[in-house]
């Protein structure tokens, strides 16, 4: 989701540096001259403005240094590679990038936005944007159960916040309300995240890879049983089983027209609140709009109704059937 800001306005650790230096000097000349024609009192005004946009500049540089810290890991995974292969030592695995090629990545990357400090370059389908990561877990009636924000540019963390985040929604409206089946597309999977489920959690499918890939495996016979069983061969397994493809279909009926909504019937495609925090809350916001006109369009007697009927169901011990995000 695009924030409130371009992409325009990202500026490198360098450019940073250079912008208080050239600050710093032109406010030293300037304060002069003032001192001259008004006093040491007379521009004050100026004075805080100065202060206030160097305190800013300086900001600027830090959350760049924060950022800095966390790319050069990479850089020390490289030279540590580069000392075991120099003994000879051959690795396993995608080769890194030499040294000199991580630095420079170093300096492209550590970017800052001076419009939005908390929003980041997101990589879309069709292409890259300055904003922020929206989740959404939706029920089979595209009611929104939980919506969260997220700087990070791909989903692949945000399976166990988001199962969290619904657990606890559920808990606060009714303690006995239980997900069966959740369903997730292929930027939540993870064999770390297979692997991180709990016993509470409710049975969650998840794609492996784009649809395409997974049409062109059924064709090839994918439903024979893998073996060594993986994370990976036991999900793509379950997948192309008749009961987890007339599951996961439910996606494209669930989750993806909630998007769709929000975005072209709604529209809002951009933030319009600058900041982390903010961007959370407007997101919340025009969630629970969506939910507000679910209900009106569905009617609030029909809805009371319903209510009656769901506890009913509730009392059978059956579960909600599948979620989707």
């Amino acid at each position: 989701m695009a924030s409130n800001a371009s992409p325009l306005k990202n500026r490198s650790e360098s450019w940073i540096e250079e912008e208080i230096a050239r600050y710093l000097k032109e406010s030293e000349e300037t304060d002069s001259k003032e001192n001259e024609l008004y006093g040491p009192e007379g521009h004050k005004d100026e004075l805080i403005a100065q202060e206030e946009r160097l305190r800013k500049l300086q900001e600027f540089k830090e959350i760049l240094a924060s950022e800095r810290k966390k790319l050069e890991s990479h850089k020390e995974k490289i030279e540590v590679r580069e000392r075991q292969e120099s003994t000879g030592s051959k690795r396993r695995g995608r080769k890194f990038l030499r040294a000199e090629e991580a630095e420079e990545r170093i300096r492209q990357k550590a970017k800052v936005n001076l419009t939005d400090l908390e929003s980041g370059i997101m990589r879309t389908n069709t292409c890259y944007l300055q904003g922020y990561n929206a989740q959404a877990v939706v029920s089979e009636d595209q009611v929104i159960i939980a919506a969260e924000v997220t700087q990070e540019c791909n989903d692949r963390r945000q399976l166990r916040p988001m199962i969290e985040a619904f657990k606890e929604n559920l808990h606060e409206v009714d303690d006995s309300l239980k997900v069966k089946t959740l369903l997730g597309d292929a930027g939540y999977f993870s064999s770390k995240n297979v692997k991180g489920l709990k016993t509470d959690d409710p049975d969650v499918l998840l794609a492996v890879s784009k649809e395409y890939k997974n049409h062109r495996k059924d064709e090839d016979g994918g439903n024979i049983m893998p073996m060594p069983l993986t994370p990976i061969s036991l999900m793509e397994y379950r997948l192309h089983m008749k009961e987890g493809k007339k599951l996961y279909r439910k996606r494209s009926i669930t989750v993806e027209p909630v998007f769709g909504h929000i975005k072209e019937v709604l529209g809002f495609d951009r933030f319009m609140r600058r900041g982390f925090n903010a961007c959370i809350c407007e997101w919340k916001l025009i969630c629970t709009v969506h939910n507000i006109l679910k209900l009106w369009r569905y009617g609030f007697d029909k809805v009371h109704k319903a209510g009656e009927a769901k506890a009913i169901f509730i009392e059978t011990g059956q579960n909600i059937e599948a979620i989707a995000l």
